[in-house]
This record gives C-alpha cells, structure tokens and sequence, in this order.
C-alpha cells in the first residue's frame, strides 16, 4: 500500500513510474489531491491509517467507479475528509474485495 497525502508525496515517484502516469492523466497534470489517495498493491487486505483501520473487503464505500483496469473506491470519514482508494483490477485481487467493489459500483 502506498499512501499519497500531498503533491510531494507523489514528487517521490520517478517521472517514468507508471502510478505516476496514471495519477497525473487522471487526477491533473499536476496530480493536486484532495484529502489522501492510496494505492493498493498486490498482498494489501487491511488498511491501518488513524482514519480508517479494516479489511478492504469490508469498508462501507461511499462510492465506486472505474478508472480503465482500475477501481477507484471513496470512502468518508466525516462531512469534511474523503480517503480516495485506487486498486487495480488484476487476478490477484480477492473475490471478497472485488466483490465489496462491485457492490458499490456507480454507473456513470
């Protein structure tokens, strides 16, 4: 799991990284978050930040949407602070968090 708090957070990833690609097509050319993103790698199942600690398979998404081969999951803390997730939607990824995903799935 990596965990993007700020613009220099993201400064850390080589220009080339394919996160940083994605983040920056996505998110602006200058990858301006607003509140935290996490990306969850292969093996990732629990989450252990001060704002939020459970299995990904559990967490109550406000919502979900796609994001080409990408999940990109919100979750609400409290009125004013969000958690964006991006968890890419490889073979690795458990049926149960695939299936909490999909759950919460938008349709735009």
């Amino acid at each position: 799991m990596l965990i993007f708090k700020n613009k220099y957070d993201l400064d850390r990833l080589t220009p080339d990284h394919s996160f940083n690609r994605f983040i920056r097509e996505h998110f602006g050319k200058t990858g301006h978050l607003q509140g935290y993103l996490v990306l969850i790698e292969e093996g990732d199942t629990h989450i252990h930040l001060p704002e939020l600690k459970g299995r990904l398979a559990e967490i109550p998404w406000e919502g979900v949407s796609r994001l080409g081969s990408w999940f990109h999951a919100v979750y609400l803390t409290n009125n004013e602070f969000a958690i964006e997730f991006l968890i890419p939607d490889r073979p690795w990824l458990s049926s149960a968090i695939r299936a909490n995903l999909e759950a919460h799935l938008s349709e735009l």
